[in-house]
């Protein structure tokens, strides 16, 4: 685990628990929790870094000389260990975590902590949690487990009960504002606080991935297809050209917004600011029970994709639901 970034936002969270290995009272566990975009997994190898490190500096960082350091520099500290599905969407099976078990009870071999770090926490199946609760109930002197979930609410109730929980919010707008000055001119930057929801590192992903050029895109798609002014099996063909989670996640933002706008929300926050106006043509006429079922699709079809369904007929499929909660005179 190399060093990581430091973000203003997590001076509060990185204080505190400086603060709390300094007096002897550290966590044997720490939940890492907060909206995606904010930039918990460099916080949780900081802070892996940092407690691994012979000679942390005064602000409880790693100093980046010692041998430890240049252990994880190079991927390779005895006392590090990193628990991730084996593919990505993929879940953490049972057999990571009683792995972890069984290391957690050995000592440290380089005389600091033994830090376990898993991300997702809420990729681990029901077996993986339980195998987990075991050693959170059985704490190992000296050793550090450190959990990173987007989605604490899919964590049992007993894990989380069990962990220290470190909770990361959305920085004021201004304070990410003055953070990306000069990345993105005034009215680009607005667009992309509003389609990020305000995470100062998803924001700098959707600029980079183009996500605001690709909503774009997508609206005007649906709108001729609501129309009949597009051949449905060349829309199929275009979004095949497209990555699938982009398309998919722009899809998600798009249908947020209308559900908004459908309910006559016409003053809420949406992702979309920019398209309020086509989106407001997108959302009038259509039954608000038939795209609450189709945003229910998507997401049945955006967990399916890691079985590695077929791509073309699952685009198919969405396009012909939009086809139908958009037909003429009636649903």
């Amino acid at each position: 685990m190399s060093s990581s970034r430091i973000y203003p936002w997590q001076a509060e969270q990185w204080l505190r628990l400086s603060r709390a290995r300094a007096s002897n009272r550290l966590p044997h566990a720490i939940l890492l929790a907060g909206p995606g975009g904010l930039g918990k997994s460099a916080f949780a190898r900081r802070l892996s870094n940092s407690l691994v490190c012979g000679q942390v500096d005064d602000n409880g960082d790693a100093c980046g000389r010692c041998v430890s350091c240049r252990q994880t520099e190079a991927g390779s500290h005895p006392d590090q260990r990193l628990v991730v599905p084996e593919e990505s969407g993929k879940m953490i099976r049972i057999d990571a975590i009683r792995e972890l078990a069984a290391q957690s009870v050995l000592s440290a071999q380089e005389g600091g902590y033994r830090v376990f770090l898993i991300e997702p926490a809420e990729a681990m199946n029901r077996a993986a949690a339980n195998a987990l609760l075991k050693t959170l109930e059985e704490p190992s002197s000296r050793t550090v487990l450190i959990l990173v979930t987007s989605h604490p609410d899919r964590l049992a109730a007993t894990i989380r009960s069990r962990c220290q929980v470190l909770k990361f919010n959305i920085p004021a707008a201004a304070d990410v504002r003055a953070w990306l000055a000069g990345q993105a001119g005034q009215s680009e930057l607005d667009e992309l606080l509003a389609i990020s929801s305000g995470a100062p590192l998803r924001a700098l992903q959707a600029r980079e991935q183009g996500w605001l050029e690709e909503s774009r895109r997508l609206g005007q798609e649906l709108l001729t297809l609501k129309r009949r002014k597009a051949n449905p099996i060349t829309i199929v063909e275009e979004w095949e050209k497209r990555p699938l989670p982009l398309l998919s996640d722009s899809l998600k933002r798009c249908l947020s917004d209308l559900v908004k706008l459908a309910s006559g929300l016409h003053d809420a926050v949406i992702y979309h600011p920019g398209m309020r106006d086509d989106l407001q043509c997108l959302s009038e006429g259509i039954d608000l029970q038939m795209l609450y079922g189709f945003n229910d699709e998507l997401l049945r079809l955006d967990r399916d994709s890691s079985r590695n369904l077929n791509v073309q007929m699952q685009l198919e499929y969405l396009v012909n639901r939009w086809l139908e909660i958009t037909r003429p005179g009636g649903h």
